[in-house]
């Protein structure tokens, strides 16, 4: 069905928790073998209780904080303290201080949003990407970065990032990145800024994150064989580097 690992696990809290594991280890990894944890996550509710997870003692005293990079695969042009933007849920879950009083382990420095005062969809791309050159991450010899770990969430529509059915971001011969018009056809019906489908390709690892009954029809779009990655972006993440994390409801609709 795919060269991806597919896991089916009990809910959407699992997913997080699981997701959440994994991310630790990945950040372990990473800074053992290259001194910096690069992570590229996503937006949506799940990466809200993945940060929860995160925050747990037992993984907020594993997790190398002080060598973790954050980055946005994509977000909404939106002001950061929007309720739209993607940085919202990171914002208030890991650079807030704990129940406890005690400070965030994680800098406000090592987040990088997507530069949404920036004038226009260009000017904020060509300054993203030259904040990710600064910061010493490593790029193929294509110019598209590799990190560490991307998350991605999936949309209704099969797309992930903010790569729509049909976009030119889901293309061979793709930019890096770009600016995305308003979308139609979902909600919130507001411009976007997103890397294109490649960056999930040259990721070192990707964990994509589908729970919930709502992503069932979509997800079997995605993994059915007759669907192009034009049709379902998503599908670009079926890979040998990718783990998809489903819930029993979101997997209803796939082959057994």
């Amino acid at each position: 069905m795919s060269d991806a690992t597919v896991r089916i696990l009990n809910d959407a809290s699992d997913v997080a928790a699981v997701a959440a594991d994994r991310v630790v280890e990945a950040a372990i990894t990473a800074v053992a073998a290259r001194g910096v944890f690069h992570l590229c996550t996503t937006g949506g509710s799940t990466p809200a209780a993945l940060y929860r997870a995160l925050r747990e003692s037992s993984r907020e005293a594993r997790m190398p904080w002080a060598q973790t990079q954050i980055w946005f695969g994509d977000d909404r042009f939106v002001p950061r303290v929007d309720p739209l933007s993607n940085v919202v849920p990171l914002d208030s879950q890991l650079l807030s201080g704990g129940a406890d009083g005690t400070p965030s382990p994680l800098s406000p420095s090592a987040v990088h949003p997507w530069p949404t005062t920036a004038s226009d969809a260009p000017s904020a791309v060509s300054t993203y990407l030259a904040e990710l050159r600064g910061a010493g991450v490593p790029h193929t010899q294509t110019g598209f970065p590799i990190f560490d770990l991307v998350l991605i969430g999936i949309g209704g529509d099969g797309h992930c990032l903010s790569v729509f059915p049909d976009s030119p971001l889901a293309r061979d011969g793709a930019p890096v990145a770009a600016g995305v018009p308003a979308p139609t056809h979902i909600e919130p019906h507001v411009p976007r800024l997103s890397f294109s489908v490649e960056i999930v390709r040259s990721a070192r690892e990707v964990i994509a994150l589908a729970p919930g009954a709502g992503k069932a029809d979509a997800l079997a779009r995605i993994f059915s064989s007759s669907t192009t990655v034009i049709e379902a972006p998503a599908k670009a993440a079926l890979i040998p580097a990718a783990t998809w994390l489903l819930d029993a409801a979101s997997a209803a609709k796939l082959p057994a």
